[in-house]
């Protein structure tokens, strides 16, 4: 935990929990390597709990019994899913952590009801402490924000209900026929004519169109004859500068997704330090030749991505740019990533 009385006038604004490896997780995660019964080398990837660090804590020793792999049975429950479980359905379950003997096979310790009472309060801090940083609210305060943001999504889906059902009732059939024809260009069996450009069936307009016909308009308008004695039916002026102003929102769209930058590791550089995966395991990993990769890049925290450039001792990582654009102090971030970038 650091904190910069600095940072902001709230206890959040200097909380920071970023040194720990899995801030967003319950437990972090270790790999076990042991040998089956074959003689082959094996790896368990599991949760690192309150009772595997007591494990190795001699103070600790009576609180764990090794459990013949005779008595292995199905009341045995791994610590960390015996802490989820209900007090009624603990009732006759035995908690355990998994470890190795001295020949390296897979071993049991049972866990004493004291080291699962310890992991509860360990767990009660943490989530305390996260909550004062700013990581994760509390229940109460999740409950109650979630509920207001179904309340406005309600009202605002009511109203857009209402508005769209509205102008539907609004449009006359025969219009919305007409145009629909009209646009597609299929009357007397003719296409568009060049003067008419924005009949032609690829454009957005037409596309626009033919996507909002009313749910009783007759499929087969395009094609009825034409009559000439009327005059030729244009786009009202509240459906086509609509249409036609979509694509360029979509182009817009398009070029912000192709300013984002994905973090990436020059790997065949890697000197293997450790540096990044002791940071985060799940944004860092490791490929086939021990060199360092950016396994998910929504794993982890731009900071975290800038944090793991700045340890590199042969500075070949590269954050790119933020996945998350509200992630807290990011004005801060983006200054140190600059001579990564």
């Amino acid at each position: 935990i650091t904190f910069d009385p600095d940072a902001g006038p709230l206890l959040s604004d200097g909380m920071s929990l970023d040194g720990n490896p899995a801030v967003d997780d319950r437990w972090p995660e270790y790999t076990l390597d042991y040998v089956d019964d074959t003689g082959q080398a094996k790896q368990l990837t599991l949760p690192l709990t309150t009772a595997d660090w007591a494990a190795t804590e001699g103070r600790f020793r009576k609180h764990f019994t090794p459990a013949d792999p005779s008595t292995w049975n199905e009341d045995m429950v791994p610590f960390h899913e015996f802490l989820d479980l209900s007090p009624e359905d603990r009732e006759g379950k035995t908690p355990f952590i998994h470890t190795i003997d001295r020949d390296k096979h897979l071993a049991r310790l049972s866990v004493s009801l004291e080291i699962v009472r310890l992991a509860e309060e360990r767990q009660q801090f943490w989530a305390q402490l996260k909550e004062i940083a700013g990581v994760a609210p509390s229940d109460a305060l999740r409950d109650r924000l979630l509920g207001e943001v179904e309340a406005a999504y309600e009202r605002k889906l009511a109203t857009m209900k209402a508005e769209y059902e509205a102008k539907l009732a609004a449009l006359p059939h025969e219009i919305a026929r007409r145009m629909a024809g009209a646009l597609l260009g299929k009357q007397n069996g003719h296409a568009a004519t060049p003067s008419h450009p924005e009949r032609s069936e690829g454009s957005p307009v037409v596309a626009r169109v033919a996507a909002t016909a009313t749910p009783t308009q007759d499929p087969s308008a395009a094609s009825l004859p034409r009559d000439d004695t009327r005059a030729p039916a244009t786009p009202t002026a509240s459906s086509a500068p609509s249409a036609v102003n979509a694509a360029p929102a979509a182009v817009a769209t398009a070029e912000d997704d192709a300013l984002a930058i994905d973090p990436y590791i020059d790997s065949p550089r890697c000197t293997s330090c450790n540096e990044c995966i002791n940071l985060n395991g799940k944004l860092f990993a490791y490929n086939g030749a021990k060199q360092a990769t950016v396994a998910n890049p929504d794993a982890g925290t731009f900071a975290q991505l800038v944090t793991a450039a700045e340890r590199c001792p042969v500075s070949i990582i590269h954050p790119g740019t933020p996945r998350n654009p509200k992630e807290k102090d990011l004005p801060k971030w983006l200054k140190r990533a600059e001579p990564f970038s």
